[in-house]
């Protein structure tokens, strides 16, 4: 066998690998890091309102 499903297998491997770094890359902007200065102060603020909530 030359050529044929070899190189259709070969092409479907490596746009695979193309649609998994599309996906990666898409999912870091959709979800904030834990180093996002922004997200961390809102962390913060519920973090103590929940403190303020369980001392009443």
């Amino acid at each position: 066998m030359l050529g044929g499903n070899d190189n259709w297998l070969f092409l479907q491997g490596l746009g695979g690998v193309f649609v998994l770094l599309i996906l990666i890359y898409f999912l870091k902007w959709a979800f904030p890091s834990k180093k996002d200065p922004l997200a961390k102060a809102e962390r913060r603020a519920l973090q103590k309102s929940l403190r303020e909530l369980k001392r009443k």
